[in-house]
């Protein structure tokens, strides 16, 4: 009887223990549960002028967001779990024969009300003959820093002169929001 019994506890403890790591942990449960809404910031059309930049680094753009992302994630809210800019594109519009070729380089920052800036995205070589520029978008979680007003600043490393006249330029962006339900 006392024979039956151990073996009747061992396949129980095998059991228990084949169960316990055979079944996904948490994070992984977690993981594949969520979910990214994606929501995209309005097109921002600007010019820079070709007189206004005599320094290296210049700030290209800057402009004032106030995001209220319990609004944007809806019934979600209270599950948010990272929100990141998944898209920043610089394009020339006008005129026609305006390249990239002045730019070596450019960033972007976000700076918070009463916060520090942060950057969020560089760029790889910029071709002289390229007419838009798609950034590399860090992997950050951005949630304390773009919910409310927050200010978003294009720099660019101007490699020479802009050319004569004003540039018209565009940039496209967009944020999203990871919903975790569990």
């Amino acid at each position: 009887m006392k024979a039956k019994t151990a073996w009747i506890t061992l396949v129980l403890l095998l059991v228990a223990g084949l169960t316990f790591f055979s079944l996904p942990s948490c994070d992984k449960v977690k993981q594949a549960t969520q979910f990214k809404v994606k929501y995209k910031l309005p097109d921002r059309y600007f010019s820079v002028d070709s007189l206004s930049h005599l320094k290296t680094e210049q700030v290209l753009f800057t402009q004032s967001y106030s995001a209220n992302l319990d609004s944007i994630v809806g019934a979600n809210s209270g599950l948010l779990g990272a929100v990141s800019f998944y898209q920043l594109r610089l394009n020339v519009v006008s005129p026609d024969w305006v390249t990239l070729g002045w730019i070596n380089s450019a960033r972007i920052t976000v700076t918070p009300a009463n916060g520090a800036p942060v950057e969020v995205a560089t760029t790889q070589a910029i071709s002289p003959s390229s007419r838009s520029i798609d950034f590399v978008v860090k992997n950050l979680d951005l949630a304390s820093n773009i919910n409310g007003p927050f200010v978003l600043n294009v720099y660019g490393d101007l490699s020479g002169p802009i050319p004569s006249g004003s540039i018209q330029m565009l940039l496209e962006s967009g944020i999203q929001v990871t919903i975790n339900p569990l």
